[in-house]
């Protein structure tokens, strides 16, 4: 019988990507969970790693490194999670860069159009973000919203009309963001980082894998080493198909991989907890046991 203990969720955001709360805390509420495991796994960024590791071990917890990367595969967006690589290797370096300054350039320049419309109120300056998150270097709109807070300019609760009125993709501006900074996740291709986490002596697991059932050979083609099994976005109730936290499980085991699974956005560790469609979720979708944990702590696989 699958053993749905949670003890490490291995899906995780901060402050130096697209979340709020500091690894610190993330950390802490793990432990507070009882979980003996964590794994911080910002977006196109491991700013936080060195963070996260340091509160893991004073708290007696076991981390290792993860980045989520945004790519696309087949014109299709593919989360694509990497673990235990080396940020030093030089391709995986020159890919960290390019994806952590796309989202950084397309914010700057979203910021400086909304001002220029006026849906975006004024008070503050890029620099002031900057000078905010002094260790990021992945900035978005979830920054420029704290600095702003802070600031007194929007309240808590406006978030949503700030998002929608200024850094959307429904808001249509993603050529005119190109043609201006030269960046695009368009050009971050799944089977490349696949290749890249790999070459960098990692573990390239898909994230959250609704709608991409039809792709699993092509995955595995490639060399990924594993799915999550265990994500909210693998909940009947919110991708529309039944059955998926089942069928990759099994597709992990047929082929020998990696389960994986954490709580992404959701739940205690997401730091949404007055959004209640993100926060009322089953505990088995937010981490995995921990034999789960130990094969890819251990890099064990089988």
């Amino acid at each position: 019988m699958e053993d749905k203990r949670v003890f490490a969720c291995c899906h995780n955001h901060s402050c130096f990507s697209d979340a709020e709360y500091t690894p610190e805390h993330i950390a802490e509420l793990a432990h507070g969970l009882g979980h003996g495991g964590i794994i911080l796994t910002d977006h196109d960024t491991v700013k936080g790693t060195y963070f996260m590791n340091k509160a893991a071990r004073k708290l007696g917890m076991l981390s290792i490194l993860g980045c989520e990367f945004t790519t696309r595969h087949k014109g299709k967006p593919v989360h694509l999670l990497g673990f235990d690589f080396n940020p030093d290797n030089a391709k995986m370096k020159e890919l960290l860069a390019y994806t952590s300054s796309t989202a950084t350039d397309r914010a700057k320049t979203m910021f400086q159009m909304g001002l220029d419309r006026g849906t975006l109120r004024k008070g503050i300056t890029w620099e002031d973000v900057q000078a905010r998150y002094p260790y990021n270097d992945y900035l978005t709109n979830d920054q420029v919203f704290v600095v702003m807070v802070e600031k007194g300019i929007y309240q808590p609760e406006e978030y949503n009309d700030f998002f929608m009125k200024n850094f959307s993709y429904s808001l249509g501006l993603e050529p005119e963001i190109y043609a201006i900074t030269g960046k695009s996740y368009n050009n971050v291709i799944t089977e490349d980082v696949v290749k890249i986490i790999l070459e960098a002596g990692g573990v390239p697991v898909v994230a959250h894998p609704c709608g991409l059932t039809e792709y699993v050979q092509d995955f595995l083609n490639m060399g990924v080493l594993g799915f999550e099994f265990r994500h909210p976005d693998l909940m009947e109730k919110r991708c529309g198909e039944a059955g998926l936290p089942e069928f990759f499980k099994q597709v992990c085991e047929d082929n020998n991989l990696y389960k994986m699974g954490g709580g992404d956005h959701s739940g205690v560790l997401g730091g949404n907890l007055d959004r209640d469609e993100m926060y009322n979720i089953p505990e088995y979708y937010t981490g995995i046991c921990e034999e789960d944990f130990m094969n890819i702590y251990e890099r064990r696989r089988g």
